[in-house]
């Protein structure tokens, strides 16, 4: 068995009978530091009033008590303090934060710091499976869109053109009607194409895959600026080579997810996007000057898919060890602030010279 010294048992002994026994010591001490001062006194001088010396040994007894209890009271709750600043911090979101044992420890202190640590360990635990279901829910996803895009593109679109063909060869007939249906078919099936070719480049764009996410996120604000007839910007700086494909997907679908809910929500008259690439990381910045939404509310899904849109640009950054940000603008208006930083051998690849490209659409 462990042989526990005196001090350490005195140390673990409860708060409670810390300040009892301290209080305890001090009575058993001022009485008989009071008892031998009185018949000093009495002995030697006869002329001091009872009065005067009874509030002399009250005022030295309360100094007594007030001093041996602040420095017990101040050391046993020690822990109390060290606990209540790792809630701080795990509450800013470093929950890599734990509870030691401290010198002057308390049995139910260290109790709670153990539990506390235990919950803290388990909600990391459990934060890391969430992490990984979502990465495998979210690489399940991007397979799935894939392999409808190349279905939409090899197969319906193939399909839908053959009939254009056909439909075509039809407005050659030497009937009338024939030749007014063929004319309405024909329209009807270029717009079934177009939608088809528009479905798969919002599923899996090709330029993401073959040319990069400079040329993806181009296309995208061109297409945005299309649909919503206004002008989306596109700004590039310092981006001279392909960043790995886990993060061009990640920043081009935050940037589609974003620009969407411009288009839903935000009833804005310009957008901007911006990617800025530096030695240490990448930034993705999307702007709008539109009614834009209450950042301090907690966002749930509005029936539009508002608040799922966010939490999963949330949870795709946060896969890649980057950082999401929302801010209000002033005076109107939303940014959404992506930043990944880039690991030590990707950073070599960085140029030393940097340049900025504009895009107007």
């Amino acid at each position: 068995m462990k042989a526990y010294r005196v001090p350490d048992r005195i140390l673990s002994v409860p708060i409670l009978y810390k300040v009892l026994i301290a209080n305890a010591t001090i009575v058993l001490v001022g009485a008989m530091a009071g008892t031998w001062v009185v018949v000093s006194l009495t002995r030697d001088a006869q002329a001091m009033s009872r009065f005067s010396l009874m509030i002399g040994l009250g005022l030295a007894g309360v100094i007594l008590s007030v001093l041996a209890n602040y420095f017990v009271l101040r050391a046993a709750f020690q822990p109390l303090d060290h606990l209540e600043a790792v809630t701080n911090a795990v509450r800013n979101g470093d929950l890599s934060a734990r509870a030691r044992n401290m010198t002057f420890s308390d049995p139910q202190m260290a109790r709670l710091a153990d539990t506390f640590n235990l919950t803290l360990d388990e909600l990391e635990r459990d934060r890391e499976q969430l992490r990984n279901l979502a990465s495998q829910v979210i690489r399940a996803q991007e397979d799935e869109r894939k392999r409808i895009a190349r279905e939409l593109h090899d197969d319906t679109a193939q399909v839908l053109f053959a009939q254009l063909l056909r439909v075509t060869a039809m407005k050659n007939s030497p009937s009338e009607d024939v030749r007014v249906t063929a004319e309405t078919l024909e329209n009807m099936t270029v717009e079934a194409i177009e939608g088809v070719r528009r479905l798969a480049l919002e599923l899996r764009p090709p330029a993401l895959d073959d040319l990069g996410l400079r040329e993806a996120l181009g296309d995208l604000a061109q297409r945005f600026s299309e649909q919503l007839l206004i002008p989306v910007e596109f700004h590039v700086t310092g981006l001279r080579d392909r960043l790995p494909g886990e993060v061009e997907l990640v920043l081009y679908r935050v940037a589609q997810e974003a620009m969407t809910n411009v288009a839903k929500h935000a009833n804005a008259s310009h957008a901007w996007i911006s990617l800025i690439r530096s030695t240490t990381g990448v930034t993705l910045s999307i702007d709008d000057d539109g009614k834009g939404f209450n950042i301090d509310m907690p966002v749930r899904g509005d029936g539009k898919g508002l608040g799922l849109g966010l939490f999963g640009m949330e949870e795709r950054v946060a896969l890649v060890g980057g950082t999401l940000v929302i801010r209000r603008q002033n005076p109107h208006g939303v940014r959404i602030l992506a930043s990944i930083p880039l690991s030590a051998g990707l950073r070599k690849t960085a140029k030393s010279t940097e340049h900025a490209d504009l895009v107007k659409v």
